[in-house]
């Protein structure tokens, strides 16, 4: 997950709010197990792609549902053709 940097960012977050609270509602809340470590994330999402497009060339990189993003890669084949 990557912090909020831009205020499109924060749109798009508070877009996902709905669902987040369907599936918290469905899934008996959002409370992880007791002593669980949390760490907040250190990148926002650009930081995030960047990182992702510089260790996987390449990659598709996607905003989800639920605040989280996807890196899509695909190891090219050696050889040609």
């Amino acid at each position: 997950m990557a912090y909020h940097h831009t205020a499109l960012d924060r749109v798009i977050s508070g877009c996902g709010l709905p669902a987040s609270l369907l599936n918290a509602r469905l899934h008996g809340g959002k409370r992880g197990p007791a002593g669980m470590p949390v760490k907040d994330s250190a990148m926002h999402r650009a930081e995030a792609r960047t990182a992702a497009h510089h260790l996987l060339p390449g990659c598709r990189f996607r905003r989800r549902l639920l605040w989280r993003y996807t890196a899509v890669w695909g190891k090219p084949q050696e050889g040609g053709s």
